[in-house]
């Protein structure tokens, strides 16, 4: 039986010998809900080699992620922690993230002896409706939304439409870059975007 989790063990492991093993002692912390796994890796990440950016990224998966039936699937959260000289204005965003699910779908449904046509997928970014207020440590917000068009590899090969909220934010203390995504095809209404929205505000980036 294919088991996504292990599949994207190996993935993550095809990245970089630092891949899975976060800092000692980061200086950011993303909360882990009871349930949730969690995964460090390096960026770029091997399976989306188009990907510019540099630095690291931290994610938190719900317990249905890979579970098509569940009322969780796909829906996690990341921290893209970049130094402040990389780009991480919208059109740039688009550009990375972008990349990074085209390599993907395409790593992981090769590995499954499946094609597809990466070129096919589309993300939009725009401006959040609502602006969020300041970060608990004063930090300026911008935000953004997004709605990724692709072909969820992992659990149905289908197509899936996948929303994003994108905040950005910086550390100065660290000169770096906060990029955090909550994504899930769950519409707005579904508790899982609660538990996304804490996970958020629970990060702590000094």
């Amino acid at each position: 039986m294919f088991r996504p989790t292990c599949l994207l063990c190996a993935l993550l492991l095809l990245t970089d010998p630092a891949a899975g093993q976060p800092e000692k002692e980061p200086p950011y912390q993303v909360p882990a809900p009871k349930g949730w796994a969690k995964e460090t890796i390096a960026l770029p990440p091997a399976f989306a080699p188009d990907m510019k950016w540099k630095g690291v990224e931290e994610l938190r998966f719900a317990p249905g992620m890979f579970k098509a039936d569940s009322d969780t699937f796909f829906s996690y959260a990341l921290l893209f922690w970049l130094p402040d000289d990389q780009k991480i204005d919208p059109k740039t965003i688009e550009q990375e993230l972008l990349a990074y699910y085209r390599g993907l779908a395409k790593a992981v449904l090769m590995s499954k002896k499946q094609e597809v046509d990466v070129s096919t997928f589309t993300l939009s970014i725009k401006d959040a409706p609502e602006k969020p207020g300041k970060r608990p440590g004063g930090e300026s917000v911008a935000a953004f939304v997004g709605e990724l068009k692709w072909t969820e590899p992992f659990a149905t090969g289908k197509p899936q439409t996948l929303r994003l909220e994108i905040h950005t934010w910086p550390s100065e203390k660290h000169k770096h870059h906060c990029v955090f995504i909550c994504a899930s095809p769950q519409p707005a209404t579904a508790e899982v975007w609660k538990t996304l929205h804490d996970i958020r505000a629970g990060c702590t980036t000094p």
